[in-house]
């Protein structure tokens, strides 16, 4: 209910289940696990799409969509699938305008989750209870703490405006992120973790140089921008989209 915009998304996953006779073991079994990740990856492009797949006209592509499924003998039939949502106007293609959508998405926004799940796939969130974290916590950017800090007032409006947005989110564990707090991410770095683990965990969030921008809130801005930017190609990498280079440089906007 926190993570999917619609549920009419899990319908045809749920007629092809039924459609082959799966029984509970498909949730857990290593025969399945590549057929598990297509109809996780399709299921995540769908709710991605801000046009919204799963709006109204339904009853006709559902249709068409268990048609497909009924007809295929192979699994999860996600390039057939596609291929019908495209005939019915409801591609999973992306431009890249939407991928510089998505590269600013906002905390709250339902697709946030599925998003960074899809960007980091090595996070087993079947396991453990996983928050939405602010890299940079979110106490740091009243005004208060951000005079505190030396921010210029000049700054304040951008810096909040950041704070929530894509590039300063990463998944933690629901017990890290509690202990983390407002912590600085140096300082919850250094405090936590042994050296290994901080590489690893740094390269796995894409988190750059974190460890020398990460120590007070003026090393804020340069740690957003180059994360956007790594960020930014993951997704149209993940995607299949060709970016437009113009807006590479063109940063968060409301």
């Amino acid at each position: 209910s926190q993570t999917l915009r619609a549920t009419s998304a899990l319908l045809p996953i749920a007629y092809y289940i039924h459609n082959r006779r799966y029984d509970a073991s498909y949730v857990t079994s290593g025969h399945f696990r590549e057929d598990r990740s297509a109809i996780r990856e399709w299921l995540i492009r769908s709710i991605l799409k801000a046009s919204g797949i799963w709006g109204s006209g339904l009853d006709t592509l559902l249709t068409g969509l268990r048609r497909v499924i009924r007809d295929s003998n192979e699994l999860f039939p996600a390039a057939a699938i596609g291929k019908e949502m495209t005939r019915r106007g409801r591609s999973l293609a992306f431009e890249s305008e939407e991928i510089d959508d998505l590269v600013d998405m906002k905390y709250g926004d339902s697709r946030t989750f599925a998003l960074l799940s899809l960007l980091f796939p090595e996070i087993d969130v079947e396991k453990l209870h996983f928050h939405i974290d602010h890299v940079f916590p979110r106490k740091r950017f009243t005004t208060t703490q951000l005079r505190r800090a030396e921010i210029p007032e000049d700054d304040h409006e951008c810096f909040q405006d950041r704070r929530d947005r894509l590039a300063n989110l990463q998944l933690l564990p629901g017990a890290q992120n509690l202990e983390k707090r407002a912590t600085m991410p140096a300082r919850w770095l250094d405090d936590t973790m042994s050296a290994n683990d901080r590489v690893r965990h740094v390269e796995l969030h894409l988190l750059g140089d974190i460890v020398g921008h990460g120590q007070t809130m003026d090393g804020f801005l340069s740690f957003y921008e180059a994360r956007r930017c790594a960020l930014r190609k993951k997704i149209a990498k993940l995607l299949g989209t060709e970016l437009d280079q113009d807006s590479e440089a063109s940063g968060a906007t409301d």
